[in-house]
């Protein structure tokens, strides 16, 4: 398994908020109205992130101690954790990031400036899950290894 770069989930970020902004003011200039954000969306991201955060900082810790070291393949799982983790964050971020630029034209009305925030303090919790998640992946890295397929080599 390769390290998750940076730059591909920037790439996933920024065309995931330009495809939901383009079609949700396509759908806004036909007449429909915006789906409305609950708070249970930036909580239930933040709880995620958070979560997958003190995974990490608890697999650190037990990396770190000689008598509690983990099962080989509980980190592999963790691994994994992180891969998919930091590979949600621009993904759910990237959307509500493209629905927060629709709304941003008109934040003079309540509701919609209302939705605004919520659509940023999910992006804030998609931050927060990616980062988390990266952070678990590098954790996971066996020392001294290579990111080479060794099926490649053959």
């Amino acid at each position: 398994m390769r390290p998750t770069a940076v730059t591909s989930l920037l790439a996933l970020f920024a065309g995931l908020a330009t495809a939901t902004w383009g079609f949700l003011d396509l759908l806004e200039s036909r007449g429909a109205v915006l789906p409305p954000i609950s708070w249970t969306a930036p909580a239930g991201l933040f709880a995620l992130g958070l979560v997958v955060l003190i995974a990490a900082l608890a697999l650190r810790s037990r990396l770190r101690s000689d008598d509690r070291r983990p099962h080989p393949l509980a980190v592999a799982r963790m691994a994994v954790l992180g891969k998919a983790s930091a590979h949600v964050g621009p993904i759910v971020g990237g959307l509500y990031a493209g629905y927060a630029l629709v709304l941003l034209p008109s934040l003079d009305f309540s509701s919609r400036r209302e939705r605004a925030v919520l659509a940023g303090l999910a992006v804030l919790a998609a931050l927060l899950l990616t980062g988390a998640g990266l952070l678990l992946e590098r954790l996971c890295r066996v020392r001294g290894g290579t990111d080479e397929d060794p099926s490649a080599r053959a």
